[in-house]
């Protein structure tokens, strides 16, 4: 088995340092503290949440639920996602959870279908009204509780930023006044964007105002990342040199996806020697293979976004990013229309600011463009 793992997660052999952060997270389950868990895209906060919930659920003192939120609009969505995730494991509920359940589906109707692949039920709750959303959470609410009488039982809600989008003005406040409720009921609310989790957090004026604790997550050590590369590459008798692991970890920015992507490439190639070139010759088949999407992102973009976005891919990281150097360097036009550009690529999620740098958000994609 590739031990480069690229979705989901494959057990904690497989998974790469994160202790502190992991014992932060089971820590704040443990003592019902709700919390608040940031990062930027591909840093792999789905991977600690999985992590934290693999060390739990060995001790099958607490129920642990996921879902992600990203791909939904709405508070139906919204419904369908939670309803189906905290229904989904009914085969190991106790019996008189299972009685409960009865008593919840008859109480709210749900369609229930079943994946093809798998075989696991997929409910899906159709809403007439706002209203009938709104009792149908408070039901999904109530069952939850129920359930948590007997045991604990911790949620995480992936993306949970996704919901300040919905048109539906009123989301934070009903699961607000939902959660509230709850008595042995703890969350994880995980985001990729952290101002907008920052505002809907600690902003007085908001339902969630100072109701968690926050943790950022940040890119693993380079020691340990090194240590995890070098290990799992001797495990099948593969000579990778610690040249070759700086340059992975130093050209992906040690975001967990890239790193991870470049590595599975490198163990799956059959080469028993890896140096610094393989690595740079492994880096230019990925950049050539994905060459004809990322051309596509140049129709996507105005002539003066496109030149912003190679000039920042070039400098990979900076500041100031309205200074005559950096303009005239980069042959941009005034500092207005960079301002104005720079805030369209953030809206657009293709760069993000780390403390006061802009960084071009894909890795790849970052440096196919120091190509142009």
């Amino acid at each position: 088995m590739n031990p480069f793992i690229l979705k989901d997660y494959a057990g904690p052999n497989f998974f790469c340092d994160r202790m502190a952060e992991t014992a932060r997270l089971i820590s704040a389950i443990k003592n019902q503290r709700n919390l608040t868990l940031s990062s930027i895209r591909k840093m792999g906060k789905t991977g600690l949440i999985h992590h934290a919930f693999n060390q739990l659920n060995k001790s099958a003192e607490t129920d642990t639920v996921y879902f992600d939120i990203y791909y939904t609009e709405s508070l139906s969505d919204f419904i369908n996602k939670f309803g189906t995730s905290v229904l989904k494991a009914e085969e190991s509920f106790p019996e008189k959870i299972k009685r409960n359940i009865n008593n919840f589906i008859k109480s709210i109707r749900p369609t229930i279908t079943y994946d093809s692949l798998t075989g696991a039920p997929v409910f899906s709750f159709q809403l007439e009204s706002e209203s009938a959303g709104t009792r149908t959470l408070e039901e999904i609410f109530g069952f939850l509780n129920e359930r948590s009488f007997d045991k604990p039982v911790v949620i995480a809600i992936d993306e949970f930023q996704q919901i300040a989008h919905y048109p539906e003005g009123n989301i934070e406040a009903l699961l607000r006044s939902n959660i509230q409720k709850l008595q042995n009921v703890n969350f994880i609310f995980s985001g990729s964007d952290k101002q907008l989790l920052i505002n809907m957090f600690s902003d007085a004026k908001r339902p969630f105002y100072q109701s968690t604790e926050f943790m950022h997550l940040e890119e693993i050590p380079e020691n340990e990342y090194a240590q995890f590369i070098k290990i799992k590459f001797d495990e099948d008798s593969i000579n990778i040199d610690d040249d070759a692991i700086h340059e992975i970890l130093r050209s992906t920015r040690r975001h967990t996806y890239y790193v991870q992507f470049l590595c599975n490439r490198l163990f799956g190639s059959g080469i028993k020697q890896i140096n610094k070139e393989i690595v740079w010759h492994t880096y230019a088949d990925i950049l050539d293979e994905n060459e004809v999407y990322y051309s596509e992102y140049r129709e996507l973009l105005t002539k003066q976004q496109w030149n912003l976005l190679i000039a920042l891919a070039h400098e990979e990281g900076i500041s100031q990013v309205t200074s005559s150097s950096f303009l005239k360097k980069h042959d941009l036009n005034n500092s207005a229309t960079v301002r104005r550009g720079i805030q369209s690529l953030l809206e657009k999620k293709m760069i993000y600011k780390k403390g006061t740098k802009h960084y071009v958000y894909d890795v790849f994609f970052a440096k196919w463009l120091q190509r142009l």
